[in-house]
């Protein structure tokens, strides 16, 4: 059996991706175990399938203990952690998820000479300018620039690269990036799992024709768009009701923007509910929409509720974001509205609502032909075996 060594920095679980990768590696006969952070003191969720070891977290305080255990490759309790773990375990491979962990990946390959696999769920630099976070600390550990070049140094040494979309190959081959080193392994949706999740329709809101928004909610989502867009909406559709799922810190803005405008019996938060719990929402939706706009950061990725939304036979209207575009176009999912503009992404939702196509049987068959995990965990497996056949020429 074949040990992994997955890095990441944030706790686990959850997480909705590495417990897909996981299950499959597993299911395959690959032992994995997972060096994971641990903000909130004395708690540790297990994942069955991998050893989960933790950086433990030192003060009952969540934001001390973030900066505590902070995962730059030279703060010494990640590697002194890592390090006994790595000589412990024995692992046969390096799997890094996220630029963070990339250098800490990086000086254990130099060291015991090892592969390292790079899992980019997402174009790093590129987020760190669209989240726009400010301060000396954010300046000093999540500054772009150094994340551009950290990239580039991991891109080369990394022995290979898992990347979530075609939009992102693409970006890497056009840096020089070997093209062989480059995988696929989707965002998309297990269906052995979330056809679990519970799936009956709420009645919270009856007679409501919903368009609904689930996952973090900050101001990289554009989410003033869709609510901008209700105050011309309402006037087509009076029983409308926009639908947003989620914590984070647009909240306030958001709450303070539908009061301005007037819409709050238009509009409703709900703080997050728990993916676990989605399926209820989803299935209440008239309209799912992902409005996080067209920019570099988006154009590199694709998020996981696209897949489940269309899992679930749901119409979904989404930014003109280059990923986002070209797959619901290719599946006729639903439409694509201009970025950032509230009356575009008004016509569009009046457009699906008096459309007489099925988008939502259409989203369905295309996760269940091709945009499913059964079709990505080939992917990753195959990735894996063929470090095996390499060795053995």
């Amino acid at each position: 059996m074949k040990t992994i060594l997955m890095l990441l920095q944030a706790p686990f679980p959850p997480d909705i991706r590495l417990e897909k990768e996981i299950r499959s590696l597993h299911a395959a006969g690959y032992e994995v175990i997972v060096l994971c952070n641990q903000y909130e003191k004395g708690k540790a969720p297990q994942f069955p399938h991998a050893k989960i070891i933790r950086i433990k977290a030192h003060f009952k305080s969540i934001k001390l203990n973030k900066i505590l255990n902070f995962p730059i490759f030279f703060n010494p309790r990640f590697l002194f952690t890592t390090i006994i773990t790595f000589v412990k375990y024995k692992p046969d491979f390096l799997h890094a998820h996220d630029l963070p962990m990339m250098p800490l990946a990086l000086i254990l390959k130099f060291i015991f000479n090892k592969p390292v696999i790079f899992d980019m769920h997402e174009n790093y630099p590129q987020a760190l300018r669209a989240f726009k976070k400010k301060g000396v600390i954010n300046f000093l550990f999540k500054n772009p620039l150094l994340a551009d070049r950290i990239e580039k140094f991991s891109l080369k040494y990394s022995d290979q690269i898992i990347v979530v979309v075609e939009e992102n190959k693409e970006r890497l081959i056009q840096e020089k990036v070997n093209e062989n080193k480059i995988v696929i392994v989707s965002n998309t949706v297990d269906l052995k799992t979330f056809k679990f999740l519970p799936q009956n329709k709420i009645n919270d809101f009856p007679d409501k024709f919903i368009l609904l928004y689930t996952g973090t909610v900050s101001p990289e989502r554009g989410l003033e768009t869709p609510v901008e867009a209700i105050t011309i909406i309402k006037e087509k559709i009076p029983n409308i009701l926009l639908l947003i799922i989620g914590d984070g810190k647009s909240v306030p803005e958001l709450t303070e923007l539908i009061k301005k405008r007037n819409i709050r019996q238009f509009v409703k938060l709900i703080p997050w509910v728990g993916h676990e719990n989605l399926g209820h929402y989803i299935m209440a939706a008239d309209i799912c929409i992902i409005p996080q706009p067209n920019n570099e950061f988006i154009n590199t990725t694709v998020p996981h509720k696209l897949f489940e939304y269309m899992a679930l036979s749901k119409p979904i209207l989404v930014s003109d974001a280059v990923p986002l575009k070209r797959i619901i176009e290719e599946t006729s999912a639903g439409l694509s509205f201009i970025s950032e503009n509230p009356k575009d992404f008004a016509d569009k939702v009046l457009q699906i609502a008096n459309s007489h196509m099925d988008y939502g049987k259409n989203g369905y068959d295309a996760v269940k032909k091709k945009y499913n995990w059964e079709n990505d965990g080939r992917n990753l497996i195959s990735m894996y075996e063929n470090f095996e056949i390499k060795k053995v020429r």
